[in-house]
């Protein structure tokens, strides 16, 4: 029985560590990853993925600077939530064509494949949450 106590511990140290250090990256090492991620997946070229690589730290940075907005945020006014919206739907809008100019259409395809199976896990797990004021 202690055994079994000390290797969960041992565990759930490790399982946190692990997510501390994940919290820690920086958007250079966010977009390297993510980069490299879609290197092998979609068989970019070195051009592609320096490219694709740059798109990447651009969001990883906004993103950044979003999570640091919310963490200090007030309630937020409905034209400010539809601003805020509309801001966030913009720029995907223009992720989206940069990702068209840079892939060939067959990576093209593949990457907006890979962004369904992505926003579907999303949609489904945020549902299904409880305690969660939606």
């Amino acid at each position: 029985m202690k055994k079994i106590l000390f290797l969960l511990t041992i565990l759930s140290t490790c399982f946190t560590h692990a997510n501390d250090v994940k919290k820690d990256r920086t958007p250079e090492q966010i977009a390297s990853i993510k980069s490299k991620k879609m290197t092998l997946a979609l068989d970019l070229n070195s051009t592609q993925q320096s490219q694709v690589e740059k798109l990447l730290l651009i969001q990883a940075k906004d993103r950044k600077l979003n999570k640091t907005k919310r963490k200090d945020r007030e309630k937020l006014t409905e034209e400010q939530k539809f601003a805020r919206h509309e801001a966030a739907l913009e720029k995907n809008i223009a992720m989206k064509r940069e990702m068209k100019s840079i892939l060939n259409v067959d990576q093209y395809s593949q990457w907006l494949q890979m962004m369904a199976k992505r926003s579907k896990g999303k949609k489904k797990g945020s549902r299904h949450r409880k305690g969660r004021d939606r």
